[in-house]
């Protein structure tokens, strides 16, 4: 199966399983910016997917969250110039991070810093458009390397918009953002299967169907 029908296959599971009906009933079109559409018994949600050698994701807004946007990128782990691409796509403050850090981790840096950015243009509706890989994400000081959280932190530029770096299959960086007022008060749980497909759950506390919480599945 190609990746974009497992993709597809795996946003209709999802988006069913959050709406509490079947999948038949779940309609997925394309917006004319090329993210999916959810209609159907999925109206109102929404959707984002990721596809790279061997790894599909997804992510989608529960129903009756605040949540307006969420979006989600998975990247293998491989060998990069990672110094070249980041002096040339990237805010001078994040390629020196990327060089200051070992050079066998620089790919691995490079890929935090790109999925985070390719993510939160997805989940504020641009893309990459207008220079989206030199809008920033933060990077930590010079020399130490992020870790991987559960709990989205905000964005700079977008009082609304918060990511992370989530814990995803060995060999790839999965990063998936949120956007709403409430996104930088959301953790994420992650889960895999066997089809190397990856989801998360992001929760917050004002969904009244957790005591109080929002969700999304990525």
């Amino acid at each position: 199966m190609d990746p974009r029908t497992q993709a597809r296959e795996l946003l209709k599971s999802v988006a069913a399983k959050v709406s509490a009906v079947r999948p038949a009933d779940v309609v997925i079109g394309r917006a004319a910016s090329g993210r999916p559409e959810l209609s159907g018994a999925a109206t109102g949600l929404c959707a984002s997917v990721s596809h790279t050698r061997g790894v599909v994701a997804v992510a989608i807004t529960r129903p009756h969250s605040e949540l307006s946007g969420v979006g989600v990128d998975v990247e293998a782990i491989r060998p990069l110039d990672a110094v070249t691409l980041a002096e040339r796509w990237f805010t001078p403050g994040e390629a020196c991070w990327v060089l200051a850090l070992p050079s066998a981790l620089r790919p691995v840096g490079l890929l935090h810093l790109w999925t985070r950015k390719e993510s939160a243009g997805k989940a504020a509706g641009r893309g990459l458009a207008g220079g989206g890989l030199r809008r920033p994400v933060g990077s930590p000081p010079p020399g130490t390397f992020p870790g991987t959280s559960r709990q989205l932190t905000p964005l700079p530029g977008d009082r609304e918009l918060a990511g992370t770096v989530l814990p995803g299959p060995p060999g790839y960086v999965l990063s998936c953002p949120a956007r709403g007022p409430d996104a930088k008060t959301a953790t994420a749980d992650v889960t895999g299967d066997r089809q190397a497909r990856s989801a998360c759950d992001l929760h917050n506390q004002r969904d009244p169907r957790r005591k109080g919480e929002n969700d999304a599945n990525c």
